[in-house]
């Protein structure tokens, strides 16, 4: 079995790469189960009902979710129709039990989970090693193979942190957030981990910011007006496979695509 999982999607130039290369790389890499982190996708900040929409006719299976998660109000209107979203545990305004999903597929039954960091991102009620503890007593019931992590985290350290505490449970571990992807990718026993998966986003940008209103508001300290850049994107992902006999999974490697 393989997994793609595609790092933080910014805005239209991140939703257009992967409508324009995800039919491919399934079929290039066998992918069988795809998901993304989507809490930037509409306009750098949140998600719309109808961007999930439009990923979910992509091919993404299941998009996760981080700080930016309510951004759009819309989210409360249509959470309940967003069967396949996933936002993270312990942000402070979740409302909502979507902050796990149960998947099965061939033999194998994956919780994906989100958990948020508390370190510089203020969204974060509590750190994410209590916030983790949380999901495996909510959630041992349910009888998880194993626990697909997208660790939504600035600091690099948490992310090892967290994966060398808790890899008996989480046998894939993902970082997100920072947008930049690491060359880090590894096994560490049976968990398959990257400190950050990268972004679908603008290459030539700030992390899929306009560069000049960047240089606006962090040079200048002039008060902007959010701007995603326009530019072509690069894509960032990874493929995880996994051991459907082992129930474990044994690889991990990263996929970079500039424009």
């Amino acid at each position: 079995m393989n997994i793609l999982f595609i790092g933080d999607i910014v805005g239209k130039s991140g939703r257009d790469v992967i409508s324009s290369l995800l039919y491919s790389l399934k079929k290039e890499n066998k992918i069988d189960l795809v998901i993304a982190n989507g809490e930037n996708s509409a306009h750098g900040k949140g998600i719309t009902y109808k961007i999930y929409n439009s990923l979910i006719s992509d091919g993404i299976d299941y998009i996760t979710m981080g700080n930016h998660t309510y951004s759009k109000s819309e989210i409360n209107t249509y959470m309940d129709d967003m069967r396949n979203l996933v936002v993270p545990y312990n942000h402070k305004l979740r409302t909502t039990d979507n902050y796990y999903k149960i998947i099965e597929y061939k033999g194998l039954r994956i919780c994906l989970t989100n958990i948020l960091s508390d370190v510089l991102i203020g969204e974060a009620d509590g750190d994410a090693y209590e916030a983790f503890e949380k999901v495996l007593e909510n959630t041992r019931h349910l009888n998880p193979d194993f626990y697909f992590v997208d660790l939504h985290a600035e600091a690099t350290a948490t992310k090892r942190v967290f994966i060398e505490h808790f890899k008996e449970y989480a046998k894939v571990v993902v970082g997100t957030h920072t947008h930049v992807q690491t060359a880090d990718e590894r096994m560490i026993g049976d968990c398959a981990f990257i400190t950050d998966v990268g972004m679908c986003g603008s290459y030539d940008s700030v992390i899929g910011r306009d560069i000049e209103e960047s240089i606006i508001t962090n040079v200048y300290h002039d008060k902007t007006h959010f701007t995603v850049s326009n530019a072509p994107a690069i894509f960032c992902a990874v493929v995880i496979e996994i051991d459907e006999k082992l129930k474990k999974p044994v690889s991990i490697r990263r996929i970079q695509i500039r424009p």
